[in-house]
């Protein structure tokens, strides 16, 4: 589903980018910003980077209001989050909504790294666009940046509003808010399942591109193992559904008894179940995020993509990357390759990811 949207994405909004391109007229940007519009359309990990932005909007623009728009899929992230209104974009009803606002954004930050889609939405409902440079939709933004292979994806957010020379940074991610009724259910689901004993929390699986992200059942199971015995340690398996049967399949290779969590929880429960972690591992993905914003000692495992822009964020937070391979996931022009998993992954060992975690408890 992803790689047909995309695929829409690229023809027709190439069209639409040319024809909007005749109308563009610059505009020049000053400081009395009252309406900011982020746009960061789905992607649960990256969402969750992008806050780091709109802390640094709200800092450096007092009295601003800031909204976001997205996807539906992504709504727990900014749900949990200090956001004035979310903009939702499911479906024509929802952009004839947005298009008819009168009042344009004064900025509009696209935090989309290659859509034509959230462009063109910038293009149309913003005074002064921002988004990444050396694209065929960059055209229709007023100030672009260099979307920056050399540091973490929260330093190439950030170059966003530096380039309106407002100069803030951050060394760990925004913290998601649980609601109080989750946070006492999963505060009671702690103490009655695991006294005070360390928890580790893992997930297996990946989302839905680039499969080869994924690390082997195999070795889940045999670290999972090790953790339980020689660590002394509870061991939680926290993924989404659709990871359940990688899941129940690393749970029937192990020896020792694991807690399997999938579909017991929703996402804003396991936002809280997560913080209560010791340390979380993680193949490159979403929930690696999370638990770096929560406070979660984080360690992500990484192959096809980079550690350098998607590492866990934040002090103490740990990325093992082993492979000699070339990265072939290029976020800036939505390339992800789904090949030679065993290349990319396999070259981190049971006991590389079991001496870090010894190391941290």
């Amino acid at each position: 589903m992803l790689s047909l949207l995309r695929y829409i994405d690229k023809t027709a909004g190439s069209i639409i980018v040319f024809i909007l391109l005749l109308f563009k007229k610059d505009k020049s940007v000053n400081d009395n910003h009252k309406r900011i519009l982020v746009i960061k359309l789905w992607a649960l990990g990256d969402s969750v980077l992008s806050l780091t932005l709109i802390r640094g909007i709200k800092e450096s623009y007092k009295n601003c209001s800031v909204d976001v728009l997205i996807l539906p899929r992504v709504k727990d992230i900014f749900e949990s989050y200090d956001i004035d209104n979310i903009l939702y974009l499911n479906s024509l009803k929802d952009l004839q909504k947005i298009l008819k606002k009168s009042e344009k954004y004064d900025i509009v930050f696209d935090c989309e790294p290659y859509l034509n889609i959230s462009a063109i939405m910038s293009f149309l409902i913003g005074k002064h666009k921002i988004g990444f440079g050396n694209q065929y939709r960059s055209k229709l933004y007023n100030h672009t940046i260099e979307f920056r292979k050399d540091q973490h994806m929260v330093q190439n957010y950030l170059d966003m509003l530096r380039s309106l020379d407002k100069d803030y940074d951050t060394n760990k991610l925004e913290e998601l808010l649980v609601p109080e009724a989750e946070l006492q259910k999963m505060k009671k689901y702690i103490e009655d399942n695991f006294s005070n004993e360390n928890i580790i929390g893992i997930c297996p699986g990946i989302s839905e591109s680039s499969k080869n992200r994924m690390w082997f059942e195999d070795r889940f199971a045999e670290l999972a193992d090790l953790i339980i015995t020689e660590l002394d340690c509870r061991v939680l398996f926290i993924d989404s559904d659709k990871n359940r049967k990688v899941t129940e399949k690393i749970m029937s290779l192990m020896k020792c008894e694991a807690i399997n969590t999938i579909g017991e929880f929703n996402l804003k429960e396991t936002f809280s179940l997560i913080s209560k972690c010791r340390i979380f591992i993680s193949n490159d993905t979403g929930p690696m995020h999370i638990a770096a914003a929560q406070g979660c000692k984080t360690i992500g495992l990484f192959g096809p993509n980079t550690p350098v822009l998607w590492a866990p964020y934040g002090d103490g937070n740990i990325a093992i990357y082993k492979t000699k391979l070339e990265p072939c996931i290029q976020n800036d022009k939505g390339v992800f390759k789904n090949k030679n998993r065993m290349g990319y992954m396999g070259p981190i060992e049971v006991d590389d990811v079991f001496n870090t975690v010894k190391d941290i408890i």
